[in-house]
């Protein structure tokens, strides 16, 4: 599997999870992988909403390689549909009724879609060392259980910014598959 179409993170609102992953990842392959479309959108997508303001300012103050972080105010949220998971060449869920929906909506996507957690997993493992091939080795691959919960309704800053911390590690993971043989 090589991605030349958009890689599409899918959560709940599309207002935390996913849009984080989509700039961080976007950011990773800046300089590695330009030419890779990375998008986002939501199961139950808060349309034209901005990025959570937690979210903004984690990225500020975490995301990126440059001192500035990563600005994602120009950020507005969609709902996925049947087309978005279409042109997709990888989705990826946080939840696994994240993945779950996007099947419903677009069965033919199932060899392309997994959660951020699975993938990462598989890359530290060293089971997966790129994508190309991956839907033929699925049942090779061990189970992974582990799932990134919906911090929107978080009210302790701590506890939101470890979901964002450990996505961003998966994220990591995820951009080394992504650019492996590049």
């Amino acid at each position: 599997m090589t991605p030349s179409l958009p890689i599409l993170f899918v959560c709940t609102g599309n207002i935390c999870r996913s849009p984080v992953a989509e700039y961080l990842l976007r950011d990773a392959l800046r300089g590695v992988a330009p030419d890779l479309a990375v998008a986002s959108a939501g199961v139950a997508g808060l349309t034209d909403s901005p990025m959570d303001p937690r979210s903004l300012a984690w990225l500020q103050d975490h995301g990126g390689h440059g001192a500035d972080g990563i600005d994602g105010s120009g950020f507005t949220a969609r709902r996925v549909n049947r087309r978005i998971l279409k042109d997709a060449s990888l989705v990826i869920g946080f939840e696994q009724r994240h993945v779950d929906s996007c099947l419903a909506l677009f069965p033919g996507a199932i060899s392309r879609t997994f959660r951020l957690s699975q993938l990462a997993a598989w890359q530290r493992s060293g089971e997966l060392t790129t994508l190309v091939g991956l839907r033929d080795r699925i049942h090779e691959l061990t189970p992974v259980a582990t799932e990134h919960e919906d911090p929107v309704a978080f009210s302790s800053a701590e506890a939101y910014t470890r979901v964002l911390d450990g996505i961003a590690d998966d994220v990591r993971a995820v951009a080394a598959l992504v650019t492996a043989g590049r």
